[in-house]
């Protein structure tokens, strides 16, 4: 096996651990060695990834972030981007309710910058907010993100059984974002 592969292997097992450690203890109180014990590797493996437990965490939401905004990039159809995102938020299921569950005021945060980097990848995003609420800008994104966000939480908090195309029909039914880089006909 490759290094490459085997520091791959070894950070999605960190990964799983954490995931399963968090559902039945708090953050603070896991330890590097329940870590490892729980992943099947040995401390050095640990180091050898992150310089300490917050630095860990870290680099899982920053990954997140970045596997999940290298889905819109994948396709030009945002609509095949998006049900790839909502496909890989169920994939990822337990990572992300962990993280939801650890702190939900995180996750909030988490899932708000996301809807706003894809919103202004988006070319003419704010002035169809704008008409599909009816209310001004700074009012529109909060009522988008936040009906965005409460759809996914709603998912997630259910075990995030339902298929994609469903939570997107749902998602979409809002306001179809999908079509949003097209101009706005007067």
């Amino acid at each position: 096996m490759t290094r490459r592969k085997r520091q791959t292997n070894s950070k999605k097992s960190i990964r799983s651990a954490l995931s399963r450690l968090l559902l039945s203890q708090s953050f603070d109180t896991i330890t590097i060695s329940q870590l490892t014990k729980e992943a099947g590797i040995n401390r050095g493996t640990f180091y050898l990834h992150y310089v300490d437990k917050q630095d860990m965490f870290r680099q899982m939401k920053s990954d997140l972030l970045k596997e999940l905004e290298g889905l819109f990039a994948t396709s030009p159809s945002e609509k095949a981007n998006f049900l790839a995102s909502l496909q890989y938020i169920q994939d990822n299921y337990d990572f992300i309710y962990a993280l939801m569950q650890m702190d939900y005021n995180q996750f909030h945060h988490l899932m708000k910058n996301f809807t706003l980097r894809l919103l202004d990848q988006t070319p003419n995003a704010q002035k169809h907010i704008v008409r599909d609420f009816q209310v001004p800008y700074k009012y529109a994104i909060e009522i988008f993100t936040a009906t965005i966000e409460a759809v996914l939480t709603k998912w997630l908090a259910t075990g995030a059984k339902e298929d994609p195309i469903e939570i997107a029909t749902v998602i979409l039914s809002v306001s179809d974002f999908t079509n949003w880089n097209q101009p706005l006909n007067k």
